[in-house]
């Protein structure tokens, strides 16, 4: 099978960070946007070459009339490509207002809810997902903005726990040429270009302006990014030394009272499937008192001393 140039990129960068492995089930994420309908176009090709199986969940979130138009476009394409479907429906306004959160928070949780959810219940290896080097650069921005650790600069991983993201090699100029090229048709979101929301603010307002000064910045947050990786790769040396997994829904965290302990904290929620909390509900856990207890995004953490036993709550929603 002849590959494009972009198709190399992304076969290349699987390579290089071992993505995915020969034989993988690989749940994408597919929105019905360009990024999204690469990814899926993209593996689909790879696929052969390492002998993946691939099916594809779609999260119809209800914020807008054409939602029903997305989820019928995904299916048509995933029909075309033989690729299994799995689509939800979701109201992220309603679970936004419910949850008191912001819109782009809801609908993050519902997505990957529905991921994992699914992931498991076929029985897969992994979740993939379409986020690109703009995203990347933008995440960096948005931390750096809101503060964040060492670890935060990361931005995003190529792996992370079963969380895949084949495609941070590329731009999302590359991706414009790569649908354009292919004449490969997707959908757009209004959503996308609303000033109402943090991400875009730094896609339209902020990211222009870096462009200004650097025209490859986005190149040279992913060399920041890839440095950060490394550092990360420490962090589960840390989580190896510090973890103990009790039973299957349990582990035990030893607290050392250093930068480490947050880090190992959010590592154990992907050992767990679930998104992990963010830097500040992450510090409230760490500064529980003894036989205080918290439960965040299905789990239970308990504070025993030096000690955090994290359960996954069977009763929660």
């Amino acid at each position: 099978m002849v590959l494009q140039d972009f198709e190399k990129k992304i076969f290349k960068f699987i390579k290089d960070y071992k993505i995915f492995n020969k034989y993988d089930k690989i749940l994408l994420g597919v929105s019905g946007g360009k990024d999204s309908i690469s990814l899926l176009n993209c593996m689909s090709k790879l696929s052969h070459i390492y002998e993946l199986e691939l099916s594809v969940a779609h999260l119809n979130h209800g914020m807008r009339e054409e939602a029903g138009r997305d989820e019928d476009f995904v299916r048509q394409i995933c029909k075309k490509l033989n690729v299994p479907f799995f689509v939800e429906k979701k109201e992220v306004f309603k679970y936004a207002s419910e949850k008191k959160v912001g819109v782009e928070v809801a609908g993050r949780d519902l997505r990957y809810d529905f991921f994992f959810r699914t992931l498991k219940e076929l029985n897969y290896d992994k979740i993939a997902t379409a986020h690109h080097m703009d995203d990347l650069a933008e995440t960096i921005i948005y931390r750096i903005i809101r503060g964040t650790g060492i670890y935060g600069l990361a931005g995003m991983v190529p792996l992370e726990g079963v969380l895949a993201k084949p495609m941070l090699c590329v731009s999302l100029e590359e991706i414009e040429n790569y649908v354009t090229i292919n004449n490969i048709p997707y959908v757009e979101d209004k959503y996308n270009y609303s000033l109402e929301y943090s991400r875009n603010k730094i896609r339209y307002e902020i990211s222009p302006k870096m462009k200004e000064i650097n025209p490859s910045f986005q190149k040279s947050f992913f060399r920041l990014a890839s440095t950060v990786w490394e550092y990360r790769d420490e962090v589960e040396k840390k989580f190896n030394e510090r973890v103990h997994k009790t039973d299957e829904n349990s582990y035990k965290i030893k607290l050392e009272n250093d930068f480490f302990d947050s880090e190992v904290l959010r590592l154990t929620f992907l050992k767990f499937q679930k998104y992990p909390p963010n830097m500040e509900e992450t510090k409230k856990v760490l500064l529980m008192k003894n036989k205080g207890y918290r439960n965040l995004k299905g789990l239970k953490i308990v504070k025993e001393k030096d000690f955090l036993i994290v359960t996954k709550d069977n009763n929660a929603a």
